[in-house]
């Protein structure tokens, strides 16, 4: 029976353990990452308490490669790891660690989407989620492939649904998976580097909403920085206003100002005119005491911004 390590942070090493659990393997510890904010990881779930509840030794990290985290996982000799939602590298020494080799997964249908925050550039791209477990490297992403279920992004998914459809697609390709690898077969297969793609970077900024924008990929970007993600954002009244759900209008024969709020309506929210399209915005978070209204203007005019500042340098100076 394979010993088997679990390292990780979200739901999908959840899900991954508790499929671990169910074909019963010999998990012989689980590693959770407790960040000092558990609310800037998207997705933290608390590995410590399900470990308990699966009787199963934990321990806790902050950086994954401190010395005191490698000894204690090499004391509990593993054949293999299962690397499973945590964004910190690993060092060589957790790769040359476990018997047959370190796990781990990607919801892109690798090779294309390799890197990082791939689930909102999936949902921003609508393109294709998957569970892709594969056998780790020293590139990031690319080594062979174990197991992949991938499924279509839709037109109204949101990075909350399609988080939800990569966790059960995690559930069903274990099932197909694991059984193989209690048997002991081991046979990866090689991705395709002349169809490999990249992901990069994305912060909290990148959720911005430029009103210049078409009103699909302002559609689109609002879904990709919905939750788990921290939203995305425009500002009223000198004031940051986050829309967490959006809708496109094709149909009513309206147009107006860029930015501008054209109709209010109780059940589908607020219709804004973008550069090409109209768009909804059907839930919003705005600051206590202010409401959107026909008319009001989302987002800055930067010229008449530079303006207002300059006056209040040119006064400041005369006092």
């Amino acid at each position: 029976m394979h010993k088997v390590l679990v390292i990780g942070a979200v739901n999908t090493t959840k899900h991954t353990l508790n499929q671990l659990v169910k074909y019963g393997f010999d998990v012989v510890g689980v590693m959770g990452h407790q960040p000092a904010n558990t609310a800037s990881v998207s997705g933290w779930t608390d590995l410590e308490s399900q470990s308990k509840n699966l009787y199963l030794t934990f321990k806790g990290f902050k950086k994954i490669n401190d010395l005191e985290n490698l000894d204690w996982a090499r004391e509990k000799q593993p054949d293999i790891i299962f690397a499973v939602g945590f964004s910190q590298l690993m060092a060589q020494e957790w790769l040359d660690m476990p018997r047959l080799g370190c796990i781990g997964f990607h919801p892109t249908k690798l090779p294309q989407g390799r890197g990082r925050a791939p689930l909102a550039w999936t949902v921003l791209e609508q393109t294709f989620g998957s569970a892709t477990f594969f056998l780790m490297g020293q590139g990031a992403d690319d080594g062979p492939i174990f197991v992949q279920e991938i499924f279509p992004i839709e037109a109204d998914d949101d990075a909350a649904s399609v988080e939800k459809k990569i966790e059960q697609a995690i559930v069903t390709s274990l099932d197909k998976w694991l059984p193989e690898l209690k048997k002991g077969i081991w046979e990866p297969i090689a991705q395709d580097e002349a169809q490999a793609s990249w992901y990069g970077k994305r912060a909290l900024e990148d959720g911005h909403i430029n009103w210049n924008n078409s009103a699909f990929y302002i559609d689109r970007l609002i879904k990709a920085s919905s939750h788990p993600h921290p939203g995305a954002y425009t500002y009223f009244k000198d004031t940051k206003l986050i829309v967490w759900k959006s809708e496109l209008e094709t149909t009513i024969p309206i147009k107006g100002v860029i930015g501008r709020v054209l109709l209010v309506d109780t059940e589908k929210g607020y219709l804004i005119q973008c550069r090409e399209g109209l768009l909804w915005l059907k839930q919003i978070e705005l600051s206590e005491g202010l409401k959107l209204q026909v008319g009001d203007k989302l987002g800055y005019n930067i010229e008449d911004e530079i303006f207002k500042i300059k006056q209040l340098l040119k006064t400041s100076k005369n006092e």
